[in-house]
Parts: C-alpha cells; structure tokens; sequence
C-alpha cells in the first residue's frame, strides 16, 4: 500500500511542465542581461523600446505565478503557518541573495582597478552605485543590510523579497474573502501607491491644478509606501516600489492559483491587443523623438510625440508601475500567449514558415536596401574610405540625422531579400528546427532564473568592462553579448545539476520526481494539477 501511495505521488509531480512559463521567464534572463550592459546598441531592440512594459513586468508576472505552483500548494495541502514559513525561508534566501550579489560586484569593480585591468584613467570602483560604500561604509553597510540603501541595478530583489512576504496575508485575505477579497485589496493597495508616487513628484509640477492639487493632498499621507532608498539623500525612494508592483506579481500569483481563467482566443481580441500596442508605440518608442538624437526632426511630429510622452508620465511611469504599463503588459501578453500555441506546442513542434515575398515586393525591398546603404554602413564606410565618406556627405548633407527610420528600413529591406533567397528548407529550419532546438535551452535558463539573474547582474558589469577594454562597434558587441548568453546558459545547466543532487542513491521513480520538483518553482498546482493548468485554452 505504501508503495502504491509512493508511485501515486510521484506521478502527481512529474506531471509534465507547461513549456510557457520557463520560456518567456528565460527570454526575460537574456534580455534583463542586454539592459543592464553598460554600451550596449541591442538594447534599441529589446521589448522595452517599443513599449512601456518591459522584461522587469515579464519578470515579476512569471515570478508571481511561479510562486503561486510552487507555495501555493503548501497553504492549500498543509496550513497557513506552514505556507508562511515557506514564503519566510524564501524571503531569507532573496534577502542573502540581494546581499551577496551587491559584495560580488563591488569585489569585481575593485579587482579591475586593482589589477589595472581597465582601460587607463578609468576607476570603477567610482561607479556611482557602489561608490559609497568605499567613500562612507559604515553608512552604507548599514543600509545595506536594512535595506535603506538601494542603489540603481540592485533594485529589483528588494522589491521582489517585500511582494513575497505579502504572500501570507493575500492567501489569509482569500481563505476569508475569496478572490475578490483579494483583487479588491490589489487594485486598493496600487492606486495608493500612485498617489504616493503623485506626491512624490510634486516638486516638479510647477502650478499645480486643482485635480493635481487634490492627489497630492490624498498621497502625502500615504508617501511612508515611498521606501527610503538612500541614507545620503532624504529624496531617493526605492525605484521599484512593492506596492505598485505587486499588482503584477498578483496577477501571475492569481494566474497560477486558478483564481483568474484563461482568457478566449477570440479574433476581436488579438485585433483589440493588437491595437493597444500599435497606438502605444510611438509614445513609447523614445528612439523615434529623443531630443537631438530622435529618428523623426521636430517639424515633422517629434516634439508633439515628446510633450505627449511627457504628459502621459504618470500613465508610463516604471517605479510605481503605471496604468499604461499594466495593460501594454497585458496585451504584450495575451499576443504572446496566443502565439504559441494551445499549451505552448509551437514552442515544441515550431511555426509554420511564412511565404516569401512576391517579385513586387522583392524588387521594392531590393531599392529600399540599396538607396539607403549609405545610412546603414556609416562607421564602415568611414573606416574602409574617408573619401567615399566624404563624398556621401557632400550629397547627403543631413546623413547624421534623423538616421534612425532609413536604417531600419534598411534592416527591413535586407530581412525581406534574406527570407527569399534562403529557400523554402532554410526557412522551414529557421521556424521549425531552431525553434524547437533552441527553446529547451530558454526553458532551462527560465527554471533557474533566480540564480541565473544573479549571475547576469555581476556579468552585465563585467560584459561592459570587456566592451571598455576591446572597443564598442558591431562585432564586438555581438561577440560580448553572445558570451553573455553562453554564461547565462552555462550557469542554469549547472545549478540544475547541482539540484539533482546526483550523488544521492535513491530509487529512480522518486529521484525523477524531486528532480521534477527542484528543477525550478511551479512543479505542480496547489490542486495536484500539471503547472499551469488554469492558463490552458
């Protein structure tokens, strides 16, 4: 009998994972990775440049629903007491975390100028996020360990340990009130955070009206939300703050708990989502309008694109996540969502390769890419022949502005010409085979990611010392980026086995199912169903 219960339980776990969680959660390790490389040109692509959501919401979101398959079941199947111990060990683990990750990157930035590794003249120990903790160290150890000094690129754990240790009362909140007990206590607890946040930035408003007037009245009260981010300056809050954020960490969290469905795959729907992204695109597309660095000059809509940005900041905002983020991250979602397929099969079996383009087509592309060569290779051009360089300015006086729009067309064009000329077996290997190659990988930096994170953090800053001491151009970057992302990969592969704990002897039934449980939060629902189960379509 006690076998038979044994193999019972062990099937419940092994439970086949749902491909879609550890994928958009890896995808999100890389490009957190990319951001946060100091020099870095892929970042211009990178989600968060078209949009007002970025990798921190995909982050959050699958954090959220990770923690609900992972905890969840132990205040469902066990008590609350016990529910909250776990989330309270997990707290102390992402508070060590957070700890050890700052000493590590300090230690790097010290060896670099210890050992003269650096290029001549540059100190980085003086990087302003852990400059004072050399310049004022007993301060800031201090604020370390309590958590009142938060410097820029450590911002995020903080955030994450304060949402989880939330947890608890939102399970409490549920057992007394259901889930809409809990939605309500979400969406109350974020409109004070944007209160908050409102009075926190009214200083900058310089005759306030008496709409603006009144929420600053109702968020002064309500800036204690505001964590002191700083022991030198009274002014530097938390950039992340916990109660804005939680309604995304909560809306995973009630993903995960089965207390929201899955919404339909309706056509009105991906077209409404669709929509959204469309129209919010060239207000969040800072690239297109930048003071002086914009694709599109003032005449022809940049300052209106500027002052519209500006006016819609409290929408956008990051540190007190934002209306506008919340629901671009949203139908950023569902599109993704939908992508994939039923229970992510595209991500296992592939996509079906889009058509070539028609002659038409192909011919304009061709025209496109030829006439705007000379904003495509300008650094080549110059390099290989500054006569030929010369001479391109001599008819393209404007070349170094407003470059951004012909260079993309130019990457459009080369795309469109590539996809044809590749043939019908190289575009059935690129949609079918590195797809189904390659997402097993994502997937495995996904279910590691919080040791994963950590490692990108003290990369990124390494990533961008190698830039300094090589040099910034095409191939560099690439070259430096891809060995980001083979650490990365190298880093999951490794704690993984590490979890596994192969020099244990155990039987092969139960040893495979804790490898399914450790193999990443989420092995089961707190219902005994395969992960993710309330997202199926």
């Amino acid at each position: 009998m006690s076998t038979l219960m044994d193999a019972k339980k062990a099937a419940a776990v092994k439970a086949p994972r749902d491909p879609r969680l550890d994928f958009f959660r890896g995808i999100a390790m890389f490009i957190i990775l990319l951001a946060h490389t100091p020099g870095n040109t892929w970042t211009l692509w990178i989600p968060a440049r078209f949009g007002f959501s970025d990798a921190t919401e995909i982050f959050v979101f699958c954090s959220g629903m990770a923690s609900a398959l992972a905890f969840g079941a132990v205040f469902s199947n066990k008590s609350w007491w016990l529910g909250s111990a776990r989330i309270a060990f997990r707290v102390w683990q992402v508070y060590w975390a957070h700890i050890g990750v700052f000493l590590v990157s300090a230690l790097l930035m010290i060896a670099i100028d210890h050992y003269g590794l650096g290029p001549e003249g540059k100190e980085y120990a003086k990087w302003p996020s852990i400059i004072r903790l050399f310049t004022d160290t007993q301060d800031a150890l201090l604020g370390l360990f309590t958590l009142t000094y938060i410097p820029g690129l450590f911002d995020i754990l903080p955030m994450y340990l304060v949402i989880l240790a939330m947890v608890p009362a939102v399970m409490g909140l549920h057992a007394l009130g259901g889930r809409w007990a809990v939605f309500a206590a979400m969406g109350v607890t974020w409109a004070a955070a944007q209160l908050a946040g409102y009075a926190r930035g009214a200083d900058d408003i310089v005759d306030p009206t008496m709409l603006q007037a009144a929420l600053i009245a109702l968020g002064e009260p309500l800036q204690w939300m505001n964590f002191r981010g700083s022991p030198f300056n009274d002014s530097h809050t938390w950039f992340f703050n916990p109660f804005g954020w939680q309604l995304i960490f909560f809306t995973g969290f009630s993903f995960g708990m089965g207390w929201i469905p899955a919404p339909p795959v309706k056509l009105w729907l991906i077209a409404l989502c669709a929509a959204i992204l469309f129209l919010i695109l060239p207000v969040a597309w800072v690239k297109l309008y930048a003071w002086m660095t914009g694709y599109l000059p003032e005449t022809w809509g940049g300052a209106f694109l500027w002052d519209a940005r500006e006016a819609l900041r409290p929408i956008w905002w990051k540190s007190w996540q934002g209306l506008g983020r919340y629901v671009h991250f949203l139908a950023l979602a569902y599109v993704a969502w939908v992508a994939v397929g039923p229970r992510g099969v595209r991500l296992s079996e592939g996509f079906e390769p889009a058509a070539p383009a028609g002659i038409w087509a192909l011919r304009a592309a061709a025209a496109v890419a030829l006439v705007t060569i000379p904003y495509a290779y300008i650094d080549e051009i110059k390099w290989l022949s500054p006569a030929i360089d010369n001479a391109i300015l001599s008819v393209y006086p404007a070349l170094y502005n407003q470059l951004g729009l012909a260079q993309i067309a130019h990457l459009i064009a080369l795309i469109v010409l590539v996809w044809a000329a590749i043939g019908e077996e190289g575009r059935r290997w690129i949609a079918r085979d590195m797809v189904v190659r390659s997402v097993p990988v994502i997937q495995k930096v996904g279910t590691q990611s919080l040791a994963v994170f950590l490692v990108s953090i003290v990369l990124s800053r390494f990533n961008g010392f190698l830039l300094d001491v090589i040099g910034r151009d095409v191939w560099t970057r690439a070259g430096v980026n891809l060995w980001g992302f083979a650490v990365l990969i190298a880093t999951a592969y490794i704690v993984s086995w590490f979890k596994r704990q192969p020099w244990r002897t155990r039987p092969a039934t139960a040893g495979a199912a804790r490898e399914t449980a450790r193999d990443g939060e989420g092995a089961a629902d707190p219902r005994g169903r395969p992960p993710i189960a309330a997202m199926r379509p």
